[in-house]
């Protein structure tokens, strides 16, 4: 059956996807609990608890949209799920012949690539390609469940470590505090600070991030704008991030010591990142006008009603 149904005839789609659901979330109940596990005990992981509640709200506030034309879509949905399968048996397979198998390690975020890979092909089975078209962006939305494979996290907060510690190094210098940087250490005339992984701010990094990519879709149409605001996080992330150990920096020299365990230190991530937040609103208005502008320039380009009339009046007297 294709085509726009009436919300009653919706009904058995919506309880035949909650029923595939709650049957996934037995079948895969030991992964799914050591997720929240994962999202309890790992900065990078914090975010994880938020992200099916977003991504079911994204659906719902677009619903009329999505759910106005389903349709069965065997083929695909058999497709994705048989994908999502062989996923979760190489992962499972991996986790067996491993004595002690880890949260971190790159398996377990197979296994749980798997289980979104899963969801999604439920989707398609009970709604089609068309809807899943639609929701596109939260079902996609939903990766960001799996967390990030140990040889990619290691990577990312290094790279945070390193241009954090250079930026924080050139504010120092700007401001003419005497600053000598070695590797992640920064040596102050009474005071040496190191930019520890802990310092590398992965947390309201990735929490600006999804933030970021929110804010891309409720404001920019798709298309390379989106991915421009998505890109311009980076440079911000590590900005914001040295602007906050430099802030440490000072208030611990010529304040107080404490400032190096205290709050600030500690759970300080906040302030800065809604400071990242100050940052990407220019760089968003930007992107806005642009978009307006092309589509004033496109709306200016097609004939106006009055001049089609015209035109249609000339050639019917012509005839």
């Amino acid at each position: 059956m294709s085509g726009s149904e009436k919300p009653s005839g919706l009904f058995p789609r919506h309880l035949g996807f909650l029923f595939f659901l709650l049957t996934s979330a037995l079948v895969f109940w030991i992964p799914l609990r050591n997720l929240i596990s994962f999202s309890l005990t790992h900065d990078y992981g914090s975010h994880i608890n938020f992200i099916v509640p977003i991504s079911a709200y994204l659906i719902y506030a677009k619903r009329n949209e999505i759910f106005s034309k389903v349709q069965s879509s065997r083929l695909v949905g058999s497709v994705v799920l048989l994908a999502g399968a062989i996923l979760s048996w190489l992962a499972e397979k991996r986790f067996v012949e491993k004595h002690s198998p880890s949260l971190e390690s790159n398996y377990f975020s197979l296994l749980i690539l798997a289980i979104v890979l899963i969801w999604i092909s439920g989707f398609i089975f009970c709604y089609g390609t068309d809807a899943f078209r639609a929701a596109k962006f939260p079902l996609l939305f939903l990766l960001l469940l799996v967390p990030i494979p140990e040889f990619l996290i290691d990577k990312i907060i290094s790279l945070l470590q390193a241009g954090s510690a250079a930026v924080a190094y050139g504010l120092l210098r700007l401001i003419q505090v005497p600053v000598f940087k070695q590797g992640f250490i920064l040596q102050l005339p009474t005071l040496n600070i190191e930019v520890a992984k802990e310092c590398s701010g992965i947390r309201s990094s990735l929490g600006l991030l999804i933030t970021t990519l929110l804010i891309g879709e409720f404001a920019l149409r798709p298309g390379w704008r989106r991915l421009i605001l998505t890109l311009s996080t980076v440079p911000i992330l590590i900005l914001k991030n040295g602007v906050r150990i430099t802030a440490i920096c000072l208030l611990s020299i010529y304040v107080d010591r404490g400032f190096l365990t205290g709050w600030l230190h500690m759970s300080g991530g906040i302030v800065f990142y809604a400071l990242g937040l100050a940052l990407l609103v220019p760089i968003l208005a930007a992107l806005r006008r642009s978009e307006e502008k092309t589509r004033g320039s496109a709306a200016s380009a097609l004939p106006s009603a009055d001049a089609v009339t015209a035109r249609q009046k000339t050639r019917q007297q012509s005839r």
